[in-house]
């Protein structure tokens, strides 16, 4: 039942007898907003202040249309909605604050341990889904996250799908007209399509044994990236046709490029905002700036590539056919590994 999730997706699309809806932009809450400002304090202008307002704290009014347009033409829009990345390396700096830099594991066999780094990261990711404005994609990161370290309190192991769905079902039963939303079908459809897919599209280019040297350890990262990318834009693409009628040509350069900048980004711009003003502050504010313009200046240059952007449309009857064929080839793929027979039986029974 779970792995119908993309298929519903196309099915929304197919029998919809309105016009697609988009979620209203929130509107900054005071918090998000002074510490918006700290960032300006910290040195950063312009176009970068507001690529890292973007993408610490999901500020994103002085956002211009220019930028946007560099990052939706490339196929980074994605980076500019905080949503799973973020959260991750939110979750990975709480981590190592607890563990004091990684010097001591946490006390998991301990319940008390266990207990206490749970709800603490639980009540982190909540605080900060909240001061981001409650988007569908940070809502859907977070949800996962509570869901993983409830499994760790229970002593059990968390199915990412499950989770998925757990997030799904709680963002509608809150707010059930998102099920129109853009944002939270493309969340969801990618999220969905990572967990799915990842696996299967390693596995069938099999870069496992390139591990053992540090150069083998380099390009596998960059596979890694490559083969996330793709899941995730296999599937996204037939929504992102379906409602932008355009589709990026460079999308794996493009995540090849900002998805390490951006885990580079995101926690500069959190320290930069913890400094604000200082001394210490605007020392750690230029090296944001100078990796905010990095970024903001690679989209724009892939998007003055030839051939940046495809025009391409499609119905909800292809949208459909699409996910379909997509589940297709997930299921003969999964039968090719040990691992993912596992897995393949465990969602025949279920």
């Amino acid at each position: 039942m779970l792995v119908l999730l993309l298929p519903l997706v196309a099915a929304i699309l197919l029998f919809m007898d309105r016009p697609p809806r988009y979620t209203p932009r929130p509107q900054p809450n005071a918090i998000q907003s002074r510490l918006y400002h700290r960032l300006g304090k910290a040195g950063l202008t312009e176009d970068e202040l507001a690529t890292v307002g973007a993408l610490t704290l999901g500020y994103k009014e002085d956002l211009n249309k220019e930028l946007k347009h560099h990052f939706q033409a490339s196929g980074a829009a994605h980076v500019l909605a905080v949503s799973g990345l973020h959260t991750g390396i939110l979750y990975g700096i709480v981590l190592w604050l607890l563990t004091l830099g990684g010097r001591f594991k946490p006390r998991y066999e301990n319940r008390f341990g266990r207990w206490t780094i749970s709800l603490i990261i639980i009540a982190v990711m909540w605080a900060y889904a909240w001061l981001t404005g409650m988007t569908p994609s940070v809502v859907r990161a977070v949800i996962m996250v509570t869901m993983v370290e409830i499994a760790k309190m229970a002593y059990r192991d968390p199915i990412s799908i499950n989770s998925i769905a757990a997030a799904a079902v709680f963002i509608l039963i809150f707010r059930p007209t998102d099920l129109w939303s853009v944002s939270f079908q493309l969340s969801f459809a990618a999220t969905t399509a990572i967990v799915l897919m990842a696996d299967a599209l390693g596995t069938a280019i099999h870069y496992d044994h390139l591990r053992a040297k540090l150069w083998g350890k380099i390009l596998n990262w960059i596979i890694g990236i490559l083969v996330v990318s793709l899941a995730a834009q296999l599937g996204t693409l037939p929504i992102t046709i379906y409602y932008f009628h355009q589709l990026s040509s460079y999308f794996l350069l493009t995540n090849l490029i900002v998805l390490p900048l951006a885990t580079l980004l995101v926690p500069l711009g959190m320290l930069t905002i913890a400094l604000g003003g200082s001394a210490v502050g605007v020392l750690v504010g230029k090296g944001t700036y100078g990796v905010a313009w990095l970024m903001n200046h690679s989209v724009e240059w892939i998007e003055n590539l030839p051939g940046c952007t495809i025009p391409a449309h499609a119905n909800g009857y292809m949208v459909a056919v699409y996910y379909l064929l997509l589940l297709l080839f997930y299921f003969l793929v999964l039968r090719k590994s040990d691992k993912s027979n596992a897995t393949f039986a465990y969602l025949k029974k279920k």
